[in-house]
Parts: structure tokens; C-alpha cells; sequence
């Protein structure tokens, strides 16, 4: 995973995102798919999944 990849996803999803997040963005995707989904069943012990996507950088 690499930063031009990030932007690239982010034209085909038409998704905007602001240059100063792509560094941060990128280096989440990488280490979910370096451990194929992250965490372990029990890190996610008592987490409740989202029902709502709000991203950040959205206006």
C-alpha cells in the first residue's frame, strides 16, 4: 500500500480527501491488510460496530 494507491482509490470511489489525511489513510489500510482485518476476536471484545460512517474530513 502506498500513497498514490490511496489517492488513486480515493478518484475511482469519488471520495475527497484532503491531501493531509492521505498519510494517515494509508498507513490504516496498509496494517489491515498486512494482518488481513487487524484485530484479534479478543481486541474487539465488548467493541460495538459502527451503524453510522461520518468521515472526518467530509464538509
Amino acid at each position: 500500500m502506498n500513497e498514490e494507491t490511496v489517492r488513486e482509490w480515493a478518484r475511482m470511489l469519488t471520495i475527497r480527501l484532503p491531501e493531509d489525511r492521505v498519510e494517515t489513510v494509508t498507513a490504516q489500510l496498509e496494517g489491515q491488510i498486512a494482518e488481513h482485518g487487524g484485530l484479534s476476536p479478543e481486541e474487539l471484545e465488548g467493541i460495538e460496530p459502527a451503524i453510522v460512517f461520518e468521515p472526518e474530513w467530509a464538509e
